[in-house]
C-alpha cells in the first residue's frame, strides 16, 4: 500500500483521470493494455481512480503513469514528471523565518566585529617566522658539514684497499675467476627453464572458452517494447529507442518477447538477424543452444 501525502494524491487523481479520458477517446479497453504493458488490470483502475491504497510505492507508481502514457501514445517521460514522487514542502525553512523578523537590524553587527578581531594575529604570526629563521639557516650549515666530513672518511678510506688491489696481480686473477665461476653455472641453468614454462602459461590461457550455449542479439529499427528472461531471470524490460543493440547470453534457453515485431532484428546462436514479423505485433521467442534462424522466421 502506498503513503502517499494530500498533494501527491491530487496529482495522481489528476494524471488518472487524464489517462481516462485519453483511452476511452481512442475507444481502447483497459484489459487490451494491461496485456500489452504486463500490468494487471487492477491496478490500472486504481491508477485511474486515483485510489492510493491499492497502489504500490510513488516510485513504482510514477513507472507505471509512464508506462501507461506510451501505450496511448503520449509523452509518458513528461507525464511521469507531473508526479512528485517525493513531495515538495510548503512552508519556508526556519532560517529564512528568523532572517524576516530580524528585517535585517542585525546584520551590520557581525559584520563589524571580524574585522576588529582580523588584525591582532597577523603580526604575532609574523614575528615566529623572523626568529626561526636564523637558527634554521646554522642548523642546514652544521648539517652540510657533517655531511662533508663524512664524505671525505668514506672516499679516503676506500682509496687504500683500491691501490692495494691493484699493485697484487693474483688478487685481480682471483677475482676474474671467481666472476667468471658465478656467472657460468648457477645462472645458466636457472635461466633455462624459463623459455620453457612462458608458452605453456599462454596456450593454457588462450585455450579456454568464452563463448556461451545461447546468445541472443537484437538490433531495433523502430521504438519498441522489449522483455528478455535468461535461464529463468529476468535481466531486461522496458522500452527501447530506435538504434538499440544489445546482446544477451545464458546457459540454458533465453525467452524474447517485444511488443513492435516489426521493429526488432533478433540473431539467434550466431545466424543472421531476421525481423521478428509485422510492425504493432507482439511476438515472443523461446531460444535455446539448439535453436536456429528458422525459430526467428517461423511464427
Amino acid at each position: 500500500m502506498a503513503k502517499l501525502a494530500p498533494t501527491q494524491i491530487e496529482q495522481l487523481q489528476s494524471i488518472g483521470a487524464y489517462l481516462r479520458q485519453v483511452r476511452q477517446e481512442q475507444g481502447l479497453a483497459i484489459d487490451m493494455l494491461a496485456n500489452q504493458i504486463f500490468i494487471r488490470p487492477a491496478l490500472l483502475q486504481a491508477l485511474e481512480s486515483g485510489h492510493d491504497a491499492e497502489l504500490p510505492e510513488p516510485v513504482f507508481i510514477q513507472g507505471f503513469i509512464r508506462r501507461y502514457a506510451e501505450a496511448l501514445g503520449l509523452d509518458g517521460q513528461a507525464i511521469a514528471q507531473e508526479f512528485r514522487v517525493t513531495p515538495v514542502s510548503v512552508l519556508p525553512p526556519a532560517d529564512l523565518l528568523e532572517r524576516a523578523d530580524t528585517n535585517g537590524a542585525a546584520q551590520p553587527e557581525p559584520q563589524l566585529e571580524p574585522q576588529t578581531m582580523a588584525p591582532p594575529p597577523s603580526p604575532r604570526q609574523d614575528r615566529p617566522e623572523s626568529r626561526s629563521s636564523l637558527p634554521l639557516v646554522l642548523g642546514l650549515a652544521a648539517l652540510a658539514a657533517i655531511l662533508g666530513l663524512g664524505a671525505w672518511g668514506l672516499f679516503g678510506r676506500s682509496g687504500v684497499p683500491s691501490r692495494a688491489n691493484n699493485d697484487d696481480p693474483a688478487a685481480e686473477t682471483a677475482s676474474q675467476a671467481d666472476s667468471a665461476a658465478d656467472s657460468s653455472d648457477p645462472a645458466e641453468t636457472a635461466a633455462t627453464p624459463g623459455p620453457t614454462e612462458q608458452p605453456e602459461a599462454d596456450d593454457s590461457g588462450s585455450s579456454a572458452p568464452l563463448e556461451a550455449p545461447v546468445v541472443v542479439s537484437a538490433s531495433l529499427s523502430d521504438r519498441a517494447w522489449l522483455s528478455v528472461i535468461a535461464d529463468g531471470t529476468n535481466v531486461y524490460e522496458g522500452v527501447a529507442e530506435s538504434g538499440f543493440e544489445e546482446t544477451w547470453t545464458a546457459q540454458t534457453s533465453v525467452v524474447f518477447r517485444t511488443g513492435n515485431a516489426g521493429g526488432v532484428e533478433l540473431s539467434v546462436n550466431g545466424d543472421r538477424p531476421v525481423v521478428m514479423g509485422a510492425s504493432g505485433v507482439v511476438r515472443t521467442v523461446t531460444v535455446t543452444p539448439s535453436s536456429g534462424v528458422e525459430s526467428v522466421e517461423s511464427p
